[in-house]
């Protein structure tokens, strides 16, 4: 099932954060490192970081592989990710499948799912893209991330701050669609911030603010923005949580 994503807002986006990522990548660490654990020991002859961003995880793929490529839709994130390690960087709408069938020994998809305008489509495309006994290994955020940010917004206003997400279900119903092995585990990843603010500078730094649906136009004001923080959900400890519903995917070739 399509949905809508302004391809041009999300290089836009993360052309911006490109600099400043690796301060705001917290939550795409957690879920890098949780994806490291699902590829192979051995050494393979290419594999490719599918969504590479700044390329924080390539000094820990490239030896694991004779060639390894870096695919991004930011020429921006591309040229940050160069420095960390000699890679083949494709800079591609990742929805195009720019890579021929039969290809890669593995795919390392940290977080970038949800920014596909036809996850059925790069479910199937991408494990196709696979060799016989490679593997893809993905992680993407499902519906329920952000829960307390999207309760605290609609004491704002009636408009939509949280991008969609999928949900379990729909995932596990496009990962047996596939036709091949696969398996799906979720998480439950909480991380804690001290203003509200810091939390939504996160999410601008990634590159990960609203970016499908309709958006809300205009600056918030003193007003909204005390209204946003007081009706921001505390835990006992007096910090702001953001809780995240990670789905960790492995697709067999």
């Amino acid at each position: 099932m399509e949905q809508v994503i302004d391809k041009a807002r999300v290089a836009a986006a993360f052309g911006r954060a490109a600099r400043s990522y690796e301060q705001h990548n917290g939550l795409q660490r957690v879920s890098g490192e949780a994806l490291l654990a699902l590829l192979p020991q051995a050494r393979q002859q290419c594999g490719l970081d599918l969504g590479c961003g700044s390329g924080f995880f390539l000094p820990i793929l490239r030896p694991k592989v004779e060639q390894l490529l870096a695919l991004d839709l930011s020429a921006d994130m591309l040229e940050q990710a160069q420095k960390k390690a000699d890679i083949v960087p494709i800079c591609a709408d990742m929805d195009s499948l720019p890579l021929v069938p039969n290809s890669l020994d593995w795919i390392f998809a940290n977080l970038c799912l949800q920014w596909s305008a036809d996850p059925a489509a790069w479910l199937q495309g991408w494990s196709e893209r696979l060799k016989p006994g490679g593997v893809l290994v993905f992680s993407t955020l499902l519906d329920g991330s952000l829960q307390e940010l999207a309760q605290a917004w609609r004491a704002v206003d009636d408009h939509p701050h949280i991008n969609r997400f999928t949900t379990r279900e729909r995932l596990q119903e496009l990962l047996d669609n596939c036709g091949r092995q696969a398996r799906l585990t979720v998480a439950e990843v909480p991380l804690s911030y001290t203003r509200v603010k810091d939390l939504l500078l996160d999410l601008k730094g990634i590159g990960a603010n609203q970016v499908n649906g309709e958006r809300r136009t205009g600056l918030l004001g003193k007003a909204g923005w005390q209204r946003l923080n007081l009706a921001y959900p505390k835990n006992t400890a007096g910090q702001y949580v953001a809780s995240y519903r990670l789905a960790y995917g492995v697709i067999y070739g």
